[in-house]
């Protein structure tokens, strides 16, 4: 549930929020003039909650890419607004290209690049670790470790930003993101001037010569904040006490609310000294060696890389990631944080033998090992999927991100590597077969509506202009499912919920130079097989073909689309190709053969064209 409004939300009440959640209300209390973002866990929220507060002075949008968003949002900055904008850690290297240029040129108003990091990963190509990427760029990054500390952060960010002039970047991660704590709702909006821009091209358009001077400029400034008071307060004693402990942890993010946890549950709060670090880069080495003065042996505790320990091990005798006593991949989790410092020489107050760190991350890893997640009932990608492997069997399907990557389970999708690459790595194939002796195999790509719109267009005017030939499926469900149905160009939907524009697909593809179109229902299944199997002989004669396979989301749907079709087990051989193969979740396999779940069934009916016996039918013969 997102906040009301701050004229139905009177002062003094908290609220139970999700760190995303809380992110907004930061984002809101702190004036933000202008949000901008790309869906994807775990950051999705952020946006969406912050549109609801419905603020007539602030602008939200849903950009088409992370680059976009975050150049959108930089010329806000440079109007002397504070702008934000919301993306995942994968969606910065979309952003990577204007994020570097802008450490060196700067901001007016504060800007701060909020960017969720998955550790795990859990639903993420990679588990890559922001704080490198900031330390790589020359940007301050905040790591909270709350939801609480989540909100708080934003301020900090905005006036650290708006001090030094430089872009801030608040790095919440999933266990931050989607934990929930008690928020005090807002009770104030600061006002802000009018937008202003003052041109200075030597800042804004400046030469690779200058560039060189505003590098100089950003490493003075990089080593101010280190320094900056605003800074040092991020930097805290979590157990205080009076003892002179020979042991030090020094943490960021969730890893030091684990451990402050882990610390006073055992009763060690004699034995070790715990410092959280709010902003992990630039650190100040310095500082932390005067806060653990007289300590023998530090733990670094951090996710995901060694970002801190790198820099802390050219001062002090430190331990983590980079000697082993860390796992080098995978989730920081609570359990883990415990077997670590129970392993502390002299921390263990008892006999029991505690494993290994490694042992039980991979322990943990094996018994994770859960049932894949598969497409909703009634989902048209599945049918777009049967069909595909239909009209093209034994052909190369390249697919991307998104919901329809789940159609691996169905055997059609053979590669899956980033946003766009489906259509990129198709001509990939079609250049690599093309200067061999061997036949040209049939190849396609499958892209959802978002994704298209996201990173797949340059890929599809590549292809075209260089004269690549092979089908191009763009699943058109009207909405990105997978981050929980934020809207698409081709929907018109604004994030606030306005009505923008609407800009259709089938514009898109014709203007990237595809004269062969198709636009299909899935749900019409044999007419998506011809639509295909005609796609795939003009691409087999040299032209770029394209389906459009268009049908709304099934969980955008409140009606049933069709009736329920049943089973006639006497006619049922057994082959299991409906529950092992096809995948609908409403199909399962009973003690006496196949069972359709009626109340899981939307009624699609692709399941009618999937049974090669005829036993699925929309009812039973007398």
């Amino acid at each position: 549930m997102y906040p009301d409004s701050p004229a139905e939300t009177p002062g003094g009440g908290a609220r139970l929020l999700l760190g995303n959640e809380a992110i907004a209300q930061g984002l809101f209390e702190a004036g933000c003039r202008m949000a901008t973002a790309y869906p994807g866990t775990p950051s999705t929220e952020s946006l969406e909650a912050l549109a609801a507060y419905g603020a007539a002075d602030l602008h939200v949008e849903w950009s088409v890419n992370e680059k976009v968003a975050l150049e959108t949002a930089i010329a806000g900055s440079y109007s002397g607004l504070r702008t934000a904008t919301i993306m995942k850690q994968v969606g910065l290297n979309v952003a990577l290209d204007p994020l570097m240029s802008l450490a060196y040129t700067g901001v007016v108003g504060g800007l701060l690049i909020v960017v969720a990091d998955d550790p795990g990963p859990h639903s993420s190509q990679t588990e890559q670790d922001t704080r490198a990427l900031a330390m790589a760029a020359g940007i301050p990054v905040l790591d909270p470790a709350t939801p609480e500390e989540s909100r708080e952060m934003v301020d900090l960010g905005f006036r650290l930003s708006e001090k030094y002039g430089i872009p801030v970047i608040l790095r919440p991660v999933l266990r931050v993101c989607h934990s929930r704590t008690a928020i005090q709702t807002p009770v104030s909006r600061p006002e802000s001037g009018p937008a202003e821009f003052c041109k200075d091209p030597d800042r804004w358009a400046a030469t690779p010569k200058h560039r060189y001077t505003l590098h100089g400029e950003l490493n003075k400034k990089i080593r101010a904040i280190a320094s900056d008071p605003l800074s040092l307060g991020t930097y805290k004693n979590l157990i205080v006490d009076g003892a002179r402990p020979s042991f030090g942890i020094v943490a960021s993010g969730v890893p030091a609310a684990y451990a402050a946890d882990v610390i006073r549950r055992r009763g060690l709060d004699d034995r070790l000294k715990l410092i959280s670090v709010g902003l992990p880069f630039p650190l100040n080495p310095e500082k932390i060696s005067s806060m653990l003065r007289g300590v023998e042996t530090i733990l670094v505790l951090e996710e995901t890389g060694p970002v801190m320990e790198t820099v802390l091990a050219g001062y002090l005798n430190v331990s983590g990631r980079l000697d082993g006593a860390i796992p080098s991949e995978g989730e920081m989790t609570p359990d883990l944080v415990d077997i670590v410092i129970r392993k502390l020489p002299g921390a263990s107050r008892t006999s029991i033998e505690v494993a290994g760190a490694q042992d039980y991350f991979h322990r943990a890893e094996k018994e994770d090992a859960g049932s894949p997640p598969i497409l909703c009932a009634g989902c048209s990608h599945r049918s777009s999927f049967w069909a595909l492997k239909q009209a093209m069997p034994g052909g190369i399907y390249t697919g991307d991100i998104g919901c329809y990557t789940l159609g691996i389970a169905l055997g059609a999708v053979d590669t899956v590597l980033c946003m766009g690459a489906s259509i990129s790595q198709a001509a990939g194939f079609f250049w690599a077969y093309g200067q061999s002796d061997g036949p040209m195999p049939a190849i396609a790509a499958v892209i959802g509506d978002s994704t298209f719109c996201h990173a797949g267009i340059p890929a599809l005017v590549n292809a075209v202009q260089q004269g690549a030939a092979f089908v191009l499926l763009v699943l058109d469900n009207g909405t990105t499912a997978m981050t929980g149905g934020q809207p698409t160009p081709g929907t018109g939907m604004l994030a606030g919920g306005g009505n923008g524009k609407h800009v259709p697909l089938e514009g898109i593809v014709t203007g990237c130079g595809v004269s062969e179109l198709w636009i299909t229902d899935p749900l019409d299944y044999k007419v998506m097989v011809d639509d295909i199997r005609a796609a795939a002989d003009v691409a087999a004669g040299g032209e770029m073909a394209v389906v459009i396979c268009r049908s709304p989301c099934v969980l955008m749907i409140d009606d049933r689309q069709g009736a329920v079709p049943v089973i006639d087990l006497d006619a049922c051989n057994g082959c299991r190709i409906c529950t092992d193969r096809f995948g609908c979740p409403a199909i399962v396999w009973g003690s006496c053969g196949p069972v359709i779940i009626a109340d899981q069934c939307p009624g699609c009916g692709i399941c009618l064209h999937v049974c090669a016996p005829g036993a699925i039918r929309l009812e039973v013969d007398a």
